[in-house]
């Protein structure tokens, strides 16, 4: 393959240089001097895939044939953003390709490609994964490995910020996210003003001084990036980004007009889930400002829809990351099973070609002993491959447990701080709003404004990921007193407590489940049971905890709740019961009230 050199240096690389830079422009000009028609051609479509423009029928890119490896290599890396940034969006089917060009360029051993290799991963997953998640870690370590320039030192260094930055599963943040700050700065100091990665740089900035509460230095910088952005195509996510965050300032200095008219333009121009999620929750708070409440529960319950759409997709993708890392696995299992059975074929033909050299009563002797060898062998080579299929077995049970464990953590992170407990507070909001209508009372009209205002400041705490709720704080029955209280002023319902043992603190983990199973229970008693007086029992026997939920509302019939005909609250609470290791007891009839029993140990 003819890949002409500048300068000594391979003109591949020099493309390269401005892919990882993000200056296709640059890239596109270099390539015209490349002279390898294969390579030309490849390069010419992953800057067009880089650039935002789809390739008419681009899954005809044939890797089927024989192509030299750096063809192949780009040709993946296609393949891989078109499923990615292109029409037909698959974040699977994106990670496939990806993870196949990096494993072609860690052959043959081509560091830049490597580098834009690592690249396409770590930006995929800082698109499709929302919180949580450590897939990007390998990649990421990798690529610190093989930084050798001012642009790897930034573009690692915000690698950092974004992914370090995100909230473990107690939802805390283990980060010095000054400290990468400050390293931007000094990388940033250096690197001329046209860098093309100045425009990142700008929004960091602006994040930086909005989580400072400069309001008026963090929108400079937004308008500087946004400037930045001006005309290029790529840059159309960071601009619906940018206009999302101008938006949110504006709306903190309470110029409705002007937030509104940035989320508009962020809207115009969003391309995923996540930023829909955003968008929705927003647009709750702006409604919530002008007085237009109904407006405002829609986009909240938007909000809490799109989240379950991003958990399921983050999970998808993370699941068929372990997939493909067990596949890996097993294709190793298969060539150790091949190489065992080529090694006794060989000492077989040794022995017989033994014993025909030698005499019949040599043979005979040799024979015999070959065959006790053979069957030695195989019983050998039977008991090596049951201890490497266990050690496969082991490692596919551990990629699953690893698989749940992550799926629970996020619907315990996501689905309970999003639905159970704005869902128990939106669902004491209503009685509120029924008691207003019946009492048109101004005092529980100021209360029932007070929880919406709490409602929004739920979801803005969830979504920046800013701290683990008020059980980390207050310990669980302080906070099932509170939401007692809260629900019982209403004046529609009474609810009591009733603790036992509890004078010192649970695990923190065990409090914040338990406290999002009474919600849970609670939200479930006030839609459907029509009660006017509920009872919580919290009992610890040292060895068991015992919870107990009586309410005397109009009852049901438990026969009818199999487990393939569950309500949402009642199969999130046997959920989470399950995964504690406890049990849930129903007593209920109609007209005579519900008693929820529930035993865990601890």
């Amino acid at each position: 393959m003819v890949t002409n050199s500048i300068y000594g240096f391979d003109a591949l690389d020099d493309i390269c240089l401005s892919i990882k830079a993000k200056d296709y422009n640059d890239a596109k000009t270099k390539l015209q001097k490349l002279k390898d028609s294969e390579l030309k051609l490849s390069l010419s479509f992953l800057l067009k895939s880089l650039d935002r423009e789809s390739i008419e029928n681009f899954q005809k890119i044939d890797i089927s044939i024989e192509l030299e490896k750096k063809v192949q290599l780009l040709n993946y890396l296609v393949l891989g953003y078109q499923y990615s940034l292109g029409d037909k969006q698959s974040s699977i089917d994106a990670y496939k390709n990806f993870i196949k060009a990096y494993k072609i360029s860690d052959k043959i051993e081509n560091k830049n490609l490597k580098k834009i290799s690592l690249i396409a991963l770590l930006d995929l997953f800082k698109r499709e994964i929302f919180i949580g998640g450590k897939q990007y870690k390998p990649y990421l370590d990798e690529f610190e490995n093989l930084k050798s320039d001012l642009t790897d030192e930034a573009l690692y260094t915000m690698y950092q910020i974004i992914f370090y930055s995100k909230a473990d599963e107690n939802l805390n943040v283990n980060y010095n996210y000054y400290t990468s700050i400050k390293n931007l700065d000094s990388i940033f100091e250096i690197l001329p003003k046209n860098h093309q990665l100045q425009t990142y740089y700008l929004y960091e900035k602006g994040i930086e001084h909005k989580i400072k509460d400069n309001y008026q230095l963090s929108e400079n910088f937004f308008l500087k990036a946004d400037s930045a952005c001006l005309n290029m195509k790529h840059l159309k996510s960071l601009k619906s980004t940018i206009a999302w965050q101008l938006s949110d300032l504006n709306l903190n200095a309470k110029n409705i007009i002007k937030a509104r008219e940035y989320l508009d333009k962020s809207i115009s121009l969003t391309t995923s889930i996540k930023d829909n999620y955003y968008n929705s929750w927003l647009y709750a708070e702006i409604y919530d400002k002008e007085n237009k409440f109904d407006f405002a529960y829609n986009c909240i319950k938007e909000s809490i829809d799109i989240e379950y759409t991003l958990g399921s997709k983050n999970n998808t993708l993370e699941s068929s990351i372990l997939s493909v890392q067990n596949q890996t696995d097993k294709l190793k299992l298969d060539n150790l099973k091949s190489e065992s059975r080529r090694k006794q074929n060989q000492n077989i033909a040794v022995g017989l070609a033994g014993s025909l050299a030698l005499g019949s009563i040599i043979a005979f002797l040799l024979f015999k002993n070959t065959k006790r060898k053979q069957k030695l062998a195989e019983q050998q080579k039977e008991l090596e491959t049951q201890k490497l299929a266990t050690v496969l077995k082991e490692q596919e049970l551990t990629s699953i447990d690893a698989m749940i464990e992550g799926q629970e953590k996020e619907r315990q992170r996501i689905a309970n701080d999003l639905h159970d407990d704005l869902g128990g507070l939106m669902a004491t909001v209503k009685l509120h709003f029924n008691a207003l209508k019946e009492k048109q009372s101004p005092e529980l009209y100021d209360k029932t404004n007070e929880l919406i205002d709490e409602a929004y400041d739920k979801v803005r705490t969830v979504a920046h990921a800013k701290n683990s709720g008020v059980i980390a704080k207050q310990g669980l029955l302080k906070a099932v007193n509170e939401m007692a209280d809260k629900i019982s002023a209403s004046n529609k319902i009474t609810i009591n407590v009733v603790d036992h043992g509890l004078e010192n603190r649970l695990e923190n983990s065990l409090e914040l489940t338990l406290f999002r199973i009474i919600q849970e229970l609670i939200t479930n008693t006030i839609k459907h049971a029509e009660a006017t007086e509920v009872t919580i029992h919290i009992t610890n026997h040292e060895d068991s905890l015992n919870l107990m939920v009586e309410d005397n509302g109009k009852g049901f019939n438990p026969s009818q709740i199999t487990k393939t005909n569950k309500g949402m609250g009642i199969s999130s609470i046997d959920k989470r019961v399950e995964h504690l290791n406890g049990t849930l007891t129903i007593e209920s009839e109609k007209n005579q009230g519900t008693t929820i029993i529930i035993d865990i140990p601890i």
